[in-house]
């Protein structure tokens, strides 16, 4: 060979590498055994030793134990002239009590040596890694599931590659796991997982609905494999029954849809979830469509319920409630217009619509409107609303904030700023449905709030469950010692209002006091109001 094509070849072969090493910290080769021929790259830096003595070892080595099984599914599926990751991994340790590290891997076999498999390796992890709620099996937790298919439907859908929702029935796999010894039973899972999660987008979106059933995320225009791989893993004591769900857009109507036939798979099985599917889609486009009509057109109205000084049976401020034309339960359509990512405007709507009603009002008074957890935290809703009064400030005061839980606050930290830039721009911020959830506790620590509206079923209990009246005490005190405002919901009756009372809560709201109005106007002592429950006797205000 000419020294002129040799160094073609030589600048040709630097041009190759250096595309890897963009790409990756290291790059190898393995055996179809699973065993490191070639290395280059930061190899000690992420291996914990020398290059000559990872070449030689088995790649197993490279990750924690939970995640042997899934390097073994990754290979074992990956055919000739066959592209798969990156996958999230977790490095071993270097070092002993030294913390897992998360790494981006990608596998590639080439036809033209097809009997060798080149790995790339990168420190860090894909985008979702945040969101893994991680099971023992490797699986995503099923609370984590759908934000993490979410986010992986966006990211598809930003890189021009869609993707489908796979329902897996191992029918059988449960007996055959319970007619096995302990330890082949729990390999039987293990493996299991392990092929999902191999075969589902990144090696993140797979989930466990229940003992036989799954669920997992997969490219669109993959072959039968996974049918095949389960069966092999299991081998032959299951035949998969799957059951593809295509999110043609990734949009919100197919998202909500899916949620509805994953609930359909759990009670009925793969086949009945899709065939539901469709129609489930078509239907939520269907109730997209009139929500947004309903907000363009403005076909909705508020009514005002007071809430009321319990000491001085004085009017303290209104709470704005949302009424639609059709009919449906308000909540309902709270949750689908958070769903569908359609609450915000919703919420800003509802907004300036209490703003007018506060201009309009006898001097004084106050209205609170509702915002959805899922509007506060949304990137640009608070500027948004300090918008709404940027031409008159001064009614700030008099626009209070009532933040309703329908979806659970997960970032506490990005909620408190949210809360803290209204509070600075002069709102009163009430946090509704206290006690509701288990975190409740720590919405008190860490959001600092004039006031919590404690959950109606706390109210409705007291007498019935010494308990609940017990909590409530100690909720009311420490609000007290914080500084922080107590509203009961759902007083019914005159007991229930000296009961709260008695208990050191500071408001009140109820059908004993008032049911809401279509005006922002109450006096006390205005005349009888039907208690709600069946039984109850008449009250007066």
């Amino acid at each position: 060979m000419s020294p002129e094509l040799n160094s073609q070849d030589t600048a040709q072969k630097a041009r190759l590498l250096g595309l890897a090493f963009a790409g990756a910290d290291v790059v190898f080769e393995l055996s179809l055994a699973g065993q490191v021929t070639f290395a280059l790259g930061a190899v000690r830096q992420l291996t914990g030793c020398e290059p000559s003595k990872f070449v030689g070892s088995d790649w197993s080595d490279l990750v924690t134990d939970a995640d042997t099984d899934l390097l073994v599914a990754l290979l074992a599926g990956l055919k000739p002239g066959e592209r798969r990751g990156p996958v999230k991994i977790a490095l071993r340790p270097r070092q002993a009590r030294s913390l897992a590290r998360h790494a981006s891997l990608s596998l590639f076999r080439m036809t033209q040596r097809d009997a060798n498999v080149s790995c790339a390796l990168s420190l860090g992890a894909p985008a979702t890694s945040n969101l893994m709620a991680g099971q023992e099996n490797g699986l995503i937790d099923r609370e984590a599931f759908m934000a993490v298919v979410s986010k992986l439907i966006d990211e598809a859908a930003s890189g021009g590659l869609p993707v489908h929702l796979d329902l897996v029935d191992l029918e059988g796999l449960g007996r055959s796991a319970a007619a096995m010894e302990p330890g082949s039973a729990e390999k039987l899972r293990r493996q299991v997982s392990a092929t999902l999660r191999a075969e589902s987008v990144d090696g993140l979106g797979a989930t466990e609905m229940s003992p036989d059933r799954f669920a997992l995320v997969r490219g669109v225009g993959s072959d039968g494999r996974l049918s095949e791989r389960l069966q092999a893993v299991s081998g032959g004591a299951v035949r998969p029954i799957i059951a593809e769900l295509a999110l043609k857009d990734g949009s919100k109507q197919s998202l909500r849809a899916m949620r509805h036939a994953l609930d359909r798979f759990i009670e009925d099985g793969p086949s009945a979830a899709a065939a539901t599917f469709a129609a489930s889609v078509s239907r939520t486009v269907h109730q997209s469509n009139s929500f947004k009509d309903a907000l363009s057109r403005g076909s909705f109205r508020l009514e005002y319920q007071p809430i009321v000084d319990l000491k001085r049976r004085t009017l303290h401020h209104f709470e704005a409630l949302a009424r639609f034309e059709t009919g449906s339960s308000p909540a309902e359509t709270i949750i689908l217009a958070e769903e569908l990512g359609l609450i915000v405007e919703f919420d800003l709507a509802v907004a300036r619509i209490v703003l007018k009603a506060i201009s309009a009002a006898a001097p004084g008074t106050k209205i609170a409107a509702n915002v959805s957890a899922a509007s506060l935290l949304h990137d640009g809703f608070v500027g948004a609303l300090l918008e709404v009064t940027a031409s008159n400030p001064r009614m700030r005061p008099r626009l209070m904030i009532e933040i309703t839980e329908t979806q659970e606050l997960r970032d506490l930290a990005a909620a408190d700023k949210a809360i803290a830039a209204l509070r600075r721009a002069g709102h009163v911020v009430c946090l509704d449905d206290f006690g509701a959830g288990a975190a409740s506790l720590d919405y008190l620590r860490l959001l600092d709030v004039d006031m919590i509206k404690i959950d109606g079923r706390y109210i409705q209990s007291l007498g019935a469950r010494p308990r609940d009246t017990v909590v409530l005490k100690h909720v009311v005190a420490m609000c007290r010692e914080l500084g922080v405002l107590t509203v009961a919901e759902m007083i019914e009756t005159a007991e229930v209002a000296r009961c709260v009372l008695d208990l050191g809560v500071d408001l009140g709201q109820g059908w004993h006091f008032a049911k809401p109005l279509a005006e922002p106007r109450w006096r006390p002592n205005v005349g009888p109001v039907r208690a709600r429950r069946a039984g109850a006797v008449e009250q007066w205000a």
